[in-house]
């Protein structure tokens, strides 16, 4: 079975639960929800970006875009669904230079980082509070580098938001977690410890929460664990079959989990010597399946297909799995 390119008019910058979102050629923003056929995009004309595009997106009462526009300012946009509209929210009260939304029917969240220094500090702040400038629901976390290449995060509705990559005061990878009744974050319980991390994926209507990454060139995968006290989570390791990955994807994402599988095991893409594949359990075995070449930025499942986004074009296929 072939994988389909989404044609646009642009660049997709932005893959997430079910949407991608990016920059037209003359600079206007559009969305695409993610099925088979592809549908045309919905595009915003006059929402103007800059060449990052969006940066991220979700589906709320409207569809929530983050991203900078023409005035110079980082912006939460609210973008209605027929595309006759967009109302920009700008998160300068809060300092910030990048931003995603974790915005759904049931969460109302934004991740936004700060540079303090010249040094990442990752936020977590209610829709409102971002807006209006108020408090962080936790704690600061540091962070190691660009947002857009070195943190990883995922939720599910009312349940914890996940993020995980080099961060801490140490740059080492760590995954936290952050429930809605909690004002702290919670590290999880990472065993092996891994090389680096760089995916997190919710599956089974957030029964699961998978943490991915790579230790000695080799991909890994973590399985949180929501046991009931206080101080770390758990995780368990899933067993996965012996990977080499491209020595050459090792400071990139060489593992991205596919988001919203509907699976007791986790599916993902990793970037192999011989080439990126997508990788999943069939109840007896692994099994894997050709992936168009690139760097592969996110990935998800929505409308019985599963959607990866390689370098600036998203690629989609019937689930295989």
């Amino acid at each position: 079975m072939d994988w389909t390119r989404l044609e646009v008019d642009g660049r997709v910058t932005a893959l997430a639960r079910g949407l991608c979102a990016g920059v037209a050629t003359d600079g206007d923003a559009f969305v695409v929800p993610l099925r088979l056929p592809h549908p045309a995009a919905r595009r915003y004309d006059g929402l103007q970006l800059d060449s990052f595009g969006v940066l991220g997106v979700a589906q709320g009462e409207h569809t929530w875009l983050t991203g900078r526009g023409a005035d110079g300012r980082l912006h939460l946009w609210a973008a209605y669904t027929d595309g006759s509209m967009f109302v920009p929210h700008s998160l300068e009260a809060v300092d910030a230079v990048w931003a995603a939304p974790l915005l759904d029917a049931h969460a109302g969240q934004v991740l936004t980082t700060c540079l303090d220094g010249g040094a990442w500090r990752l936020r977590i702040h209610q829709r409102e509070d971002a807006i209006l400038g108020g408090r962080a629901q936790a704690p600061d976390l540091s962070l190691d580098g660009d947002p857009g290449t070195r943190l990883a995060f995922a939720f599910y509705e009312r349940d914890p938001v996940v993020v995980a990559g080099p961060l801490g005061d140490d740059g080492a990878p760590h995954a936290l977690s952050l429930s809605r009744a909690d004002r702290e974050w919670r590290r999880i319980h990472l065993a092996p410890t891994p090389t680096a991390l760089c995916s997190v994926a919710t599956g089974q209507f957030g029964r699961h929460t998978w943490v991915a990454g790579h230790l000695d060139g080799h991909p890994v995968v973590y399985e949180v664990l929501p046991l009931p006290f206080r101080g770390l989570l758990r995780s368990s390791l899933v067993e996965l079959p012996r990977l080499e990955l491209a020595p050459d994807s090792l400071g990139h994402r060489p593992v991205v989990l596919v988001d919203e599988a509907q699976h007791d095991s986790p599916v993902f893409v990793a970037a192999l010597p011989r080439g990126n594949r997508l990788c999943w359990y069939d109840g007896t075995e692994w099994k894997a399946h050709p992936v168009p070449d690139g760097r592969v930025r996110s990935a998800c499942v929505s409308g019985g297909s599963v959607h990866v986004l390689v370098d600036g074009a998203v690629w989609s296929l019937p689930d295989l799995t």
